[in-house]
Order: C-alpha cells, then structure tokens, then sequence
C-alpha cells in the first residue's frame, strides 16, 4: 500500500511540473522559450496610449525628425515608406523612396499596400486621413510640437521602445545629455548682463519670430542667450512688428537657412539698418535641420548657437555639419 501511495504523488507530481508551468506560461505571456513577452506601451505628443504586442517591423514615417531619431537608433531597415517632403528636398534619409503624403494629406491606399504596424504621424495632421488608417488596424504615434531639449529625450527613448532598440535609444539619450549639460554648464553661471539678447527671425515678410513656449526658445537659453520675447511672454510663432523689433535692439540675429542663405539678406534690408546685431555683423544663418528638427542632430544647433553667443567661452562661429 504504501508502495502505491509513493507511486501515486510521484505521478501527481510529475503532472504538476510538467504542466503547471505551462499553464503559468500561457497566463502570464511567456513564450515557449519561457522568454516573458512583455507589451510595448508608450504615451504620444496627443496623450495617447500606444500599445504593441511586439517591436514594430514596418513602419511609415511622416515626420521629417523621428526619420532622423529612427536613423540614428539604426532602425532604417524598418521605414517601409516617409513623408513627401523628405523626398522632395532630397533628404539623404529618404533616398529610394517615393513618399506618401504629409501632415496635410495621406496616401491611404499606399500605405494599406505597404501594411505597416504602425505610422508615425505629426499632431494637427489630417484627421480623417487618420482615422482611416486606424480602421485598417494601423497604430498611430503622433509626434507633438515638442516645446523643449526634454521633450526631445521623451521621444527618442518612445521610438526606441516601438522599434526595439530601446537601449540603443537610452544610448542616444545618455550622449545627448551629456553633450547638451556640457555646452549649458559652461553658461549657466552667466550674468544676465553677460547674455547676449538675440532675435529668431522665422520669416521676413511678415516678420515673425520664436516664442517662449518653443524648442527654439530653449536652444537660446541653453547656448547661454536670451530670446527678446520672453521679456513679453510671447508664445507660439507670432508676427513681430519691425518697429518692435528696432526698440527691442538686439545684439544678435539668428535665421535658419533657407530664409537667408547669405546673412547678406538680413544685413542688406534697410529696415533693420539701425539694429546693434546689424551694425556689428553678428547675424547668422543657421542650417534648418538642427535648428528647427526636434531629435539628437539638437547638438549642432547648440554647438552653432554657443559660439556665436560667446566665442570668448566656445570659439568663433562656424557651421556644424
């Protein structure tokens, strides 16, 4: 009897190794390598939660800097297709592909072609446009208008994560960092008197500028300047009177690249002949891609924008690549 008894827990027991774990396994998401599957959730520029069972492997982009923070995570393999505008003005990132759409309207039936899992869009895109490629169980990550360097590390480490390079993403941040503190620790001690008051000239006609509430704005202050609408509160990209700006004076003028391509442009106009910025040359033009993009290119537009504040810290202006 007692020989049965021993036979019968040693079967029970048998069962309960053999099977029990598997039953666990199937409720708690393990694989059958007994790897834990864990879903992938992160939170948008809309405040939407975006889940995926799995590392996307097809993707469309449509936002000119999460191809650039996708590039430099080394998860190109995975773009399937980008926005028409990177096609367009030639972007090295979107070399052989065709382009489907931008955030004014989409190439619905091209990308249920491509079949991607997931699209990453720009926020106050074309809604029904979305909406429709949500209905074709497409999930949709929508960059914001990020507001601040921060914002910018919240992304990458978001883009890491849905491509499955979220350590190459923390990488990507840790470096950043460092580099950005780097260039904001050699200034932040500064006398307000010492900081150069400086002008973002967005557009000429009308005149429009940066305001406190923009990325640009940050990239000032990091690089050790001060925006001239912050005295004003200014937010969003306003019209800025001329007469403003003339009362304003400051010493220093910033355009992106394809406003001025030759500061001549900014030099030569009559109506800011009376600027301090103007009278002693320090206009500058900035390549548009680090100062208008928000991803880890970021740097160059810091690297540019220190030495043209304070070449006596970060040496005389020139331009990053």
């Amino acid at each position: 009897m007692a020989k049965k008894i021993r036979y019968a827990l040693s079967m029970a027991m048998i069962f309960i190794l053999a099977v029990i774990p598997a039953f666990l396994s199937g409720c708690s998401g393990e694989t059958g390598s007994g790897t834990l599957v864990e879903t992938i959730e992160v939170i948008d520029g809309e405040g939407d939660t975006i889940e995926l069972a799995s590392p996307t492997e097809k993707i469309v982009v449509i936002s000119p800097s999460a191809l650039e923070i996708i590039s430099g995570l080394g998860a190109m393999d995975k773009v399937v297709e980008v926005d028409n505008y990177s096609v367009t003005s030639g972007d090295p990132l979107a070399e052989g592909f065709e382009g489907t759409g931008d955030a004014f309207g989409l190439n619905v039936e091209k990308i249920a072609e491509l079949n991607p899992d997931l699209l990453i869009a720009v926020s106050g895109g074309p809604d029904d446009d979305y909406k429709r490629i949500e209905e074709l169980g497409i999930e949709i990550y929508r960059v914001t208008n990020i507001s601040g360097i921060e914002g910018v590390y919240d992304e990458i480490n978001n883009i890491g994560k849905l491509t499955g390079f979220e350590e190459e993403g923390e990488e990507v941040v840790k470096e950043l960092k460092k580099s950005v503190d780097g260039i904001y620790n050699k200034v932040s001690d500064l006398e307000y008197e010492s900081k150069p008051e400086v002008f973002y000239e967005v557009w000429n006609d009308p005149l429009m500028s940066a305001g406190v509430d923009t990325f640009i704005n940050d990239l000032i202050e990091t690089a050790g300047g001060i925006n001239i609408l912050t005295e004003d509160n200014i937010t969003g990209w306003p019209e800025y009177s001329v007469e403003t700006l003339i009362k304003k004076n400051p010493d220093i003028i910033i355009a992106p690249v394809s406003l001025a391509g030759d500061t001549s442009v900014i030099l030569n106009d009559e109506r800011f002949s009376s600027i301090n910025a103007v009278i002693s040359g320090r206009v500058y033009a900035i390549p548009d891609n680090p100062i208008s993009r928000p991803s880890q290119n970021l740097i160059k537009a810091l690297e540019m924008l220190s030495k043209a504040f304070h070449p006596e810290i970060f040496g005389e202006y020139e331009i990053v690549e």
